[in-house]
């Protein structure tokens, strides 16, 4: 298998509101040596959320050893929120690494370890060029809904090339993850799903209080489940 430091490997971040937790992405991200650069895109937060990239980002630079290669570290903030789709979207267009990996800004757990399994089937040669993650044995409520519907987790890699084709990026919103796999489908590409023990997220409930983060919830719902029915009539290739 190749050596993982020489990869040409770009991280996306689509962040909405994640202070408490994006420092807890950067800091596995950079210790994990694969990424020539990390891209945040702050969806309109009002938390300080890009404040809290860039202070995570100078704490990474201060403690990294003398020997160590940093990531370039970008920021795209929206003025107003505009989906996570969008966000994928405008993070893909800045990158310039053959190989981009999706990370959720609110993820408990992250280690170099996952990350490097979530690049590993793109090195074995095989078939496979994408890789899903998903929780696996960390808290109880986000573990049980990845075992239900684990194709929407947004812990993904791909090439970069294989998503130049992809059109619906303004229209999906929380549909994004259904509408990749769909895509995915129609290229004939491989995706192999990668169990990340003891990885988790904090839940929109957790974020915004029982109530509004149940609506958010079942609004993100709705999105995946529009998003899922309209593959059954639309491609999202551009190719015919």
């Amino acid at each position: 298998m190749a050596s993982m430091h020489v990869l040409n490997v770009s991280l996306i971040i689509p962040a909405l509101n994640e202070a408490p937790t994006i420092a807890a992405v950067v800091q596995p991200a950079v210790a994990s040596g694969v990424f020539k650069e990390v891209i945040l895109v702050d969806d309109g937060s009002r938390d300080g959320t890009a404040d809290a990239f860039r202070s995570a980002c100078e704490r990474a630079r201060r403690d990294a050893l003398p020997a160590t290669v940093l990531p370039h570290f970008r920021v795209v903030e929206h003025p107003q929120t505009m989906g996570k789709a969008v966000s994928m979207r405008d993070g893909l267009l800045l990158a310039s690494s053959d190989i981009v990996m999706f990370l959720d800004g609110d993820l408990l757990g992250l280690t170099p370890q996952h990350i490097r399994a979530m690049l590993a089937p793109m090195l074995e040669g095989g078939k496979y060029r994408a890789s899903l993650g998903v929780f696996a044995g960390g808290r109880r409520a986000t573990t049980m809904a990845q075992k239900i519907a684990p194709f929407i987790s947004g812990q993904r890699a791909c090439y970069k090339r294989d998503l130049e084709d992809f059109r619906g990026w303004e229209h999906v919103g929380f549909g994004i993850e259904t509408a990749l796999n769909r895509y995915f489908q129609e290229q004939g590409i491989f995706v192999r799903v990668v169990e990340l023990e003891g990885l988790s997220q904090r839940m929109k409930e957790e974020k915004r209080g029982f109530l509004r983060g149940f609506g958010a919830r079942m609004r993100m719902y709705w999105e995946i489940l529009r998003t899922w029915i309209g593959s059954k009539f639309k491609r999202f290739s551009r190719r015919p």
